[in-house]
C-alpha cells in the first residue's frame, strides 16, 4: 500500500480537484465513492476499480471482506485523516474510498421505455435522490440538461447510494435531443397551471419524464418539447415538492399504472 503525506502529490490534488470542481469528474473521467453500502453495490455490480483509498487507522472487517473481492493488483493508497477528510464526501466517513472510472453509455434511441431528463436539477443531492428513485421505479436512462449538476461528482454518487452501476446516465444533452430519445411522448412535471397527475391518461406508450430546477422548474426550451404538462395536487400550505419528492410522486404513479 502507497502512503501519500503530502497535499502536494499530484495524484492526491486529482482526487481533491474531483471532491471540489463540480464537472471535475466528468472532466477527468473518474468518481469517488465513500463508504461501505457504495462498496458493496461496485462489487455486486462488477464495477471496475482505479484504485482504492484508505484512511489511517481505519479498522473494520466489512473492509478487509470487501478488500478481497477486488483485485489484488488494485492500487491502494493510506492517506492521513486530514488528508482523507479533504476529499471525502461526507463528514466522518467510513475510512473507504473507491476511484471508479465513469463509463461512456450511448444515448437512448427511440426507447420503449421510460426515460428521465433532469433539466437544470443544481443540487447534487436531489440528483443522486432522483437517480436512486427512477432506478427503483424501473427507468433505464437518466439524460441531463448542461445546467443541471455534474450526475457523477462524489456527492450525487454517494446520494444514490448504488443506483449509478445500474443505470445509463447521460450529460449535457440539450432538449431538441429528446424527441429522438423516447418512442412516445414527453411529459413535465409543473408546479401550477397543469392537470392534476391523478387525472392524466398515459397511454401505452413510454414516457419521457422532465423534472426542473428547484424553484423554476422547466426551461422554456424543455417545456416546448412536451406534449403534456402534470401538477401534484399539494395543500394550499404548501406551494410545491422539493423535484426529488416529485419525481418520486410522478414515478411510482406511473409504475402503479402499469
Amino acid at each position: 500500500m502507497k502512503t501519500i503525506a503530502s497535499e502536494a502529490n499530484p495524484t492526491f490534488r486529482s482526487w481533491l480537484r474531483i471532491a471540489t470542481a463540480p464537472r471535475a469528474a466528468k472532466a477527468l473521467g473518474v468518481t469517488l465513492a465513500e463508504g461501505i453500502h457504495l462498496a458493496q453495490a461496485a462489487v455486486a455490480c462488477a464495477v471496475p476499480v482505479d484504485a482504492i483509498i484508505i484512511r489511517r487507522g481505519t479498522k473494520h472487517p466489512q473492509i478487509e471482506e470487501l478488500l478481497g473481492h477486488l483485485p489484488a493488483n488494485t492500487p491502494r493508497y493510506e492517506l492521513g485523516a486530514a488528508l482523507y477528510d479533504r476529499i471525502a464526501p461526507v463528514d466522518k466517513g467510513v475510512g473507504l474510498l473507491l476511484v471508479l472510472p465513469i463509463p461512456d453509455s450511448p444515448m437512448p434511441q427511440r426507447a420503449a421505455s421510460d426515460v428521465v431528463y433532469l433539466d437544470g436539477v443544481q443540487d447534487p443531492g436531489n440528483v443522486g435522490a432522483l437517480i436512486r428513485t427512477a432506478a427503483a421505479a424501473g427507468i433505464g436512462h437518466v439524460l441531463a440538461a448542461t445546467g443541471t449538476a455534474s450526475l457523477w461528482s462524489p456527492k450525487a454518487v454517494r446520494a444514490g447510494m448504488g443506483a449509478h452501476f445500474r443505470m445509463r446516465l447521460h450529460e449535457r444533452v440539450a432538449p431538441s435531443q429528446l424527441p429522438d430519445a423516447v418512442d412516445g411522448q414527453w411529459i413535465a412535471a409543473v408546479a401550477h397551471d397543469a392537470p392534476s397527475l391523478w387525472e392524466q391518461n398515459f397511454g401505452g406508450r413510454a414516457v419521457g419524464w422532465i423534472f426542473g430546477a428547484e424553484g423554476a422548474g422547466p426551461s422554456l426550451e424543455a417545456l416546448s418539447m412536451c406534449q403534456w404538462r402534470v401538477r401534484i395536487p399539494t395543500s394550499t400550505s404548501v406551494e410545491s415538492l422539493n423535484v426529488a419528492a416529485a419525481a418520486a410522486i410522478c414515478l411510482f404513479e406511473r409504475l402503479r399504472r402499469r
